[in-house]
């Protein structure tokens, strides 16, 4: 704990003391033999509560409910009984509970002994009347737990604050909406206290009592049972591992946290060598059996390190390797891969290796990747080489030997074309400008310095990058005129339905960042998002220079069409705001080299 902690809380302390000696300016009024008997009741049932918590689902956060009767104390029986219950609470609080630092108690302490005694002024400057009719305190009683609620956000704040934790982020719309949810309960429950003990007297207590700890337990097996049926819709039913569908949004969630914090991390695929085979030999009993074991045995081996493991489908798995370079996990998976080989297991001597192998991808995580995606896809492809290599090896991904062949390549380019051909009869404007970028990337991808896998990204996702206006109404994409606003917004949807439609397809996620973010601009302007500099992936700032020359360049009704040499002049204005300058100029000489009849030579044009 800081030093400012430890001042914070003696401040607390000063100002609790200062507030007794204003309260109890004489010794402290000593209580009738019927008000101890209540003290006494009170204390034991505020301990008993305070060990029953309530959980609230689904978020998991729980809250104990010692404060109702606190409440219920000062305003039924006064200031002087509830002071006194208070202490003796926190006695028995500090007796029961060793394992909690002290400083922790002085803090609960003095925080619930300023909250009393505000609640117990501004109940009294209300003009409520103590152990007087609920309906006509109502009022007052809620007056007074704004009140309470107020300081006790306050004074936590305050010390988390003192000790420069980063839990003060937290305090955000959200959790002030919780935490007011469970004060309007403590309200709640604080009046049917009142009402149970005016009603029935010490009855009405326990009965209140009773009540609160069934709620608790009651919660409590709700709680088990919600954990149980999420971990049944997470889990794999054969193998116990997570599911794809789980996998799916928690990489998605960690690589968000990855992208922010800056951290290493890897993803592994793997795939049991010749699985079909021993399906063939042993039947799928005895397949399913193979499946369990491997799974048993992944889970057993990562969960120390803290790692994910998941049945992708099939016979194939992932692992999720948060704060691991690719070499560490490719040092791991191999270790993995050896104690498998070496593990006995019904059947496998009928295989080719005469053991359990597997093969492995692995892909890491690097500052340019836009999703998880991109990750997936890459260990994708290193899974695709380690089988290529003869199976029951690890490999990284390296962009630099890892690609897909000539033929692959035109069966991927055959597959997009098909899904544009549906904009052709829809709008052959777009259809013809998707053409013209795919042959402007194709061309230009040959002069940048990019991997195998980058130029193939590329002219894909310039060929399918404006596939999303096949969701665009007929209407909005063949006006003849300057769309209104409401149109325009319409518009700028399309890069989001292009996204729905290619994860849709499943076949190529890699092209997802250029398809939804082609529109972005290097200066933050643009749209989806406002990504800005190298928010957007390289790709996404090369095809948005590409998407943008042609877009300038062609025929429109609603617009001047420029001439190559006028959009050369306009590439270069807008270099580093809208375009990033280190692709405008090799993009411009590409350009000036391939259609040098197209351009008119100007000392404008020719000027960098």
């Amino acid at each position: 704990m800081t030093i400012q902690s430890r001042m914070y809380i003696c401040v607390l302390g000063i100002l609790a003391c200062a507030l007794s000696g204003g309260v109890f300016s004489s010794p402290v009024p000593f209580p009738t033999l019927e008000e101890w008997v209540w003290i006494y009741f009170l204390s034991i049932s505020s301990y008993i509560l305070s060990r029953f918590e309530i959980q609230i689902i689904p978020n998991k956060s729980s809250f104990s409910m010692d404060s109702a009767i606190f409440l219920a104390s000062v305003l039924h029986f006064g200031l002087t009984v509830s002071f006194w219950v208070f202490l003796l609470f926190y006695l028995i609080q500090i007796i029961y509970n060793r394992t909690i630092p002290i400083w922790a108690h002085l803090l609960n302490f003095f925080m619930y002994l300023i909250m009393i005694f505000a609640t117990s002024f501004s109940f009294v400057f209300l003009n409520g009347e103590v152990g007087g009719d609920v309906v006509y305190n109502l009022y007052p009683y809620l007056l007074s737990l704004v009140v309470y609620f107020t300081i006790n956000v306050t004074i936590l704040i305050g010390f988390y604050r003192s000790a420069k934790s980063r839990f003060t982020g937290v305090f955000n719309l959200g959790l002030l909406k919780e935490v007011l949810f469970i004060y309007l309960v403590t309200l709640l429950l604080s009046l049917v206290l009142i009402i149970l003990i005016d009603s029935e007297g010490f009855f009405g207590l326990f009965l209140f009592t009773v009540l609160v700890v069934l709620l608790s337990i009651t919660f409590g097996k709700v709680l088990e049972w919600y954990q149980e049926m999420s971990n049944q819709a997470n889990k794999d039913y054969l193998t116990g591992l997570y599911n794809h569908g789980y996998f799916k949004d928690y990489l998605k969630e960690l690589f968000q946290e990855t992208k922010k914090a800056g951290d290493q991390l890897s993803l592994a695929f793997l795939d049991l060598d010749d699985f079909k085979k021993y399906n063939d030999y042993h039947g799928h009993v005895q397949g399913d059996r193979l499946l369990k074991f491997v799974g048993e045995y992944l889970k057993n081996e990562t969960k120390e390190r803290g790692f994910t493991v998941a049945r992708y489908g099939g016979e194939e798995f992932a692992i999720i390797l948060p704060k691991t370079s690719k070499h560490e996990a490719a040092a791991f998976m191999d270790g993995l891969r050896k104690k498998l080989n070496d593990t006995p297991f019904v059947g496998v001597e009928r295989l080719p290796y005469r053991c359990i192998s597997f093969s492995c991808g692995i892909a890491e995580y690097e500052s340019d990747m836009y999703e998880e995606s991109e990750l997936l896809h890459k260990a994708d492809q290193a899974l695709y080489y380690s089988k290529a290599q003869g199976k029951n090896n690890v490999q990284l991904y390296d962009a630099k030997r890892i690609s897909r062949d000539a033929l692959k390549f035109k069966e991927d380019l055959d597959a997009i074309e098909e899904q544009l051909k549906l904009l052709l009869y829809k709008d052959v404007y777009t259809y013809r400008h998707s053409k013209r970028v795919f042959t402007y990337a194709m061309e230009f991808s040959d002069r940048l310095p990019l991997t195998e896998e980058e130029k193939r990204t590329l002219v894909l996702g310039a060929l399918v990058h404006d596939i999303g206006k096949i969701e665009v109404s007929r209407d909005i994409i063949n006006k003849t005129s300057k769309l209104d606003p409401d149109e325009w917004e319409m518009m700028k949807k399309h890069v989001i339905w292009g996204k729905e439609i290619v994860l849709s397809d499943g076949r190529f996620e890699e092209v997802i960042p250029l398809v939804e973010l082609h529109h972005e601009r290097y200066d933050g302007r643009g749209y989806p998002y406002g990504l800005k500099g190298e928010e957007m992936p390289k790709l996404a700032r090369i095809l948005c220079i590409i998407d943008s020359f042609d877009a300038m360049t062609t025929d429109r009704p609603y617009q001047r069409t420029k001439t190559f040499s006028e959009a050369i002049v306009e590439l270069r204005r807008c270099s580093g705001t809208q375009f990033d300058p280190q692709y405008v100029e090799p993009f411009i000489q590409m350009i000036e080299e391939y259609y040098p009849e197209k351009i008119i030579r100007t000392d404008e044009t020719v000027s960098t």
